[in-house]
């Protein structure tokens, strides 16, 4: 009775098993009118830090297959945050500066 017992706890127990994967944050360096890196490749659920280190303000514009959005305008030292909940391409670019260019792909699971 005590076998049956622990096996019926360990088959509740299999049942309630949690994936306890912890999204990423990737941080993109905007400095010298350059994006770095240029491309990353992230899982879906992964979080975006992008940070000014550059002396001028940069507007960055994110094109995707389903949508375009821009992040608010960043000074020197300010930070935006984007989490990328939806797999696909995705090309950036400042508003302010078109040279400024980087591409981000969502996988599904970890890249």
């Amino acid at each position: 009775m005590q076998s049956h017992k622990v096996l019926l706890t360990a088959m509740a127990a299999a049942v309630f098993v949690v994936d306890f994967a912890q999204a990423a944050t990737v941080v993109v360096i905007e400095k010298d009118r350059t994006l770095a890196p240029a491309h990353l490749q992230i899982a879906q659920g992964d979080t975006v830090v992008f940070r000014n280190e550059d002396g001028m303000p940069h507007r960055l514009t994110l094109r995707a297959a389903s949508r375009t959005w821009s992040l608010d305008t960043q000074r020197q030292g300010q930070e935006r945050t984007q989490d990328f909940t939806e797999t696909g391409h995705i090309d950036v670019m400042c508003d302010f500066h078109p040279q400024m260019t980087m591409s981000i792909d969502v996988a599904k699971g970890l890249p």
